[in-house]
């Protein structure tokens, strides 16, 4: 058990380490474009290991100091390596994953996936253009792709999760293809990565043809009279992904870096907030909107953040993140597209108790598909610390107070969720205690980290 006591400050530096999800999302990219990469910065840990374990059959692995290098292997022969297992640890990126190794002609498992949320991702995979079956690989179901036809998937007009699941499926496919999507910026770590790894994702705007943009500026003001309300502001971009060619030299190593945990930066971040006293940095966070929806939540509540850029990753770019005292009130979130939000929800919602007014969580029908229902789960952790809440059929209303008391949680909860509650355990009134199981896989020095960086009061 993880035993907190309320923080009397919050001090010092702490580089945060790789982000577990990131990595695999990487080191499969790897496998699918065949490239060698060695990938540096990396921590072992239970979570790790799992990684490697899933990969050992499409990959030659190896972990030097701290330093993996994955060179995949040049044919797929036999059942083993026909068959990708998702490690259950890994989660906000799972559509990710799944599509990709869908692309790249495996069948696909996740032991911790439902049948109901198989179900959505065969949805997903119709209305892009894939036909899957379902496969039993012993107790489990996986998925595998059947054909794809490419002009549905060209006219298809994705939302921002059904986009992530067409780009990652092109990827592990090595395709190319021009699509549209409207009313959202493309932004997805895929971009980023794909970039690094030699390959294209672009998205421009579009413009009607033989218009430039100050022509279409006015007539879409012209228009706007007579056009509805929401297609006032309508904006159309052209994707074109390119993973059929990769623009860098095959014979040699492509090395990289994975930015923080996400999950953990969200915890970090929310947790200074909430303890202003003491001078702290966090460094190595990622900073690209997709993987920072906790500080611009925190931001829009009035917290007081500043970032610093200082490097670029395979993800983009990671810097030191600063939090200065503030008030901070309630606010709405729309959580779209989910997968941007799932390791840090949790977070939100712990800032969100401790803000003032209410918040209020849009958009979180899918979290009902998870085994157990992820906004149930969410909910039952809520109870222990008192915090008024509401549920709604797409997500949940928060009434923020000042103060708790200190709670127990003794079910292992997923390293996101719990390391959440160990923020709100050095905010509440007295001992509060949660299950470590999960936490410890993920970050091994967790229990270190917070005796360096919090001083508490008295035990």
């Amino acid at each position: 058990m993880i035993t907190l006591h309320p923080a009397k400050s919050m001090q010092g530096k702490l580089n945060l380490p790789p982000s577990p999800d990131l990595l695999y999302m990487a080191a499969l990219a790897a496998c699918a474009a065949r490239l060698r990469v060695n990938i540096g910065g990396i921590n072992n840990s239970a979570v790790i290991e799992d990684i490697i374990r899933s990969l050992k059959s499409h990959a030659e692995i190896e972990m030097v100091d701290s330093t993996l290098s994955i060179s995949p292997k040049s044919t797929d022969s036999g059942e083993e390596a026909l068959l990708l297992t998702i490690p259950d640890s890994l989660l906000p990126y799972r559509t990710v994953y799944i599509f990709m190794g869908l692309g790249m002609g495996k069948t696909v498992v996740s032991r911790s996936t439902p049948q109901r949320q198989l179900a959505d991702f065969a949805a997903i995979a119709h209305r892009i253009g894939i036909n899957v079956e379902s496969v039993n690989v012993g107790e489990a179901t996986g998925l595998r792709a059947l054909s794809f036809d490419s002009g549905i998937a060209e006219s298809s007009c994705p939302n921002e999760d059904d986009c992530a699941a067409l780009l990652a499926f092109l990827l592990g496919k090595r395709e190319k293809l021009t699509f549209s999507i409207t009313d959202y910026h493309l932004s997805t770590p895929l971009r980023r990565l794909a970039h690094a790894l030699g390959l294209e994702v672009n998205a421009r705007q579009c413009v009607s043809s033989g218009e430039d943009a100050e022509m279409a500026k006015r007539l879409r003001f012209m228009r706007g009279k007579q056009r509805a309300p929401e297609a006032q502001n309508q904006q159309n971009f052209i994707v074109e992904a390119n993973f059929s060619t990769i623009n860098a030299d095959t014979a040699n190593v492509v090395n990289i870096t994975i930015p923080g945990d996400e999950a953990l930066a969200a915890a970090l971040i929310t947790a200074k907030a909430l303890v202003p006293k003491g001078d702290f940095e966090l460094s190595n966070v990622a900073l690209d909107p997709w993987a920072s929806q906790a500080v611009s939540f925190l931001k829009k509540m009035g917290a007081k953040i500043n970032t610093d850029e200082q490097t670029k990753t395979a993800f983009g770019p990671a810097g030191v993140v600063t939090v200065r005292k503030s008030e901070r009130v309630g606010r709405k979130a729309r959580c779209v597209p989910l997968y941007h939000y799932l390791g840090q929800l949790p977070c939100m919602t712990i800032a969100a108790a401790f803000a003032e007014g209410k918040s209020v969580f849009r958009d979180l029908e899918p979290m009902r598909l998870f085994d157990p229902d992820g906004l149930e789960q969410l909910e039952q952790c809520l109870r222990p610390l008192g915090i008024r809440h509401g549920e709604m059929p797409d997500g949940m209303v928060i009434e923020g107070a000042k103060e708790f008391d200190g709670f127990d949680i003794l079910e292992p909860l997923p390293a996101h969720i719990a390391v959440a509650f160990c923020v709100a355990g050095v905010k509440c009134h007295g001992k509060t205690s949660i299950a470590d199981e999960f936490v410890f896989a993920r970050w091994p020095d967790f229990e270190k980290m917070i005796s360096e960086i919090f001083e508490f009061r008295g035990k």
